[in-house]
């Protein structure tokens, strides 16, 4: 049976998020080279932050020769996104025996794309089998983003940068599609709609502080609105 769990997690890692991920890593390799570190690094930081907007954010900061505490300060914002995508899995993926330690070792391996799938193949097995299977999946995830982060490192010298920029894109816009297709109460749309609204315009005006602003304020407006229209229905 954990044979059978072990292939299919294995399996789901070639489903479109995962092959997503390995396409931004394979964005991600040729970046490491581009900014002349070695291949090392580049392996090192998909191994241990297996976080594409850190690693690149982390990159750029110590290519430019940013202090250490702006760089740890932006790294940690840029972090921030997986705290409630961990908070809404670890319920769903842990059983009532899994210690804390693991369940820290588990958290680990949470991405745009491991979120994504675990919250859609995890709730349909049985609580027991969840583990083996998000664990099979993960390690899977893991080993092909280190192949594409190499083979980007390689490769990259012969294709274009309009690709490279583009493939390091794919992600966050699959998230946002994501998010938005399976988000369930009103509220969330709302919250969508507005955030990329005021975005458009702020990141013209104000960059450095848009995407803060814009999802602050979307949000406090989508919040307000549902409110007005439930207590209108009443």
């Amino acid at each position: 049976m954990k044979k059978k769990l072990i292939i299919a997690g294995a399996k789901s890692a070639f489903a479109l998020p995962g092959i997503i991920l390995m396409i931004t890593f394979f964005a991600f390799g040729a970046m490491v080279r581009a900014l002349e570190f070695p291949l090392a690094v580049g392996i090192g930081l998909t191994l241990s932050t297996f976080a594409i907007p850190s690693q690149i954010v982390l990159l750029d900061e110590i290519s430019r020769g940013t202090a250490v505490i702006t760089t740890m300060i932006a790294i940690t914002l840029t972090a921030v996104r997986l705290f409630p995508m961990t908070m809404s899995l670890m319920p769903i993926l842990r059983t009532p025996s899994t210690p804390r330690w693991q369940q820290y070792a588990l958290s680990h391996f949470i991405a745009v794309s491991v979120w994504v799938q675990s919250m859609f193949s995890l709730p349909s097995l049985k609580r027991q089998d969840r583990i083996p299977f998000y664990l099979a999946h993960c390690l899977t995830i893991i080993s092909l983003t280190v192949a594409t982060t190499i083979a980007g490192f390689y490769i990259a010298q012969s294709l274009p940068p309009l690709y490279l920029a583009a493939a390091l894109m794919i992600t966050p816009l699959y998230f946002f599609l994501s998010l938005f297709h399976t988000a369930t109460r009103k509220a969330e749309k709302y919250a969508f709609l507005f955030g990329t609204a005021l975005a458009i315009p702020m990141m013209s005006q104000i960059p450095d502080y848009a995407l803060i602003l814009a999802g602050l304020i979307g949000g406090s407006m989508a919040y307000f609105l549902d409110r007005l229209l439930n207590r209108d229905r009443k």
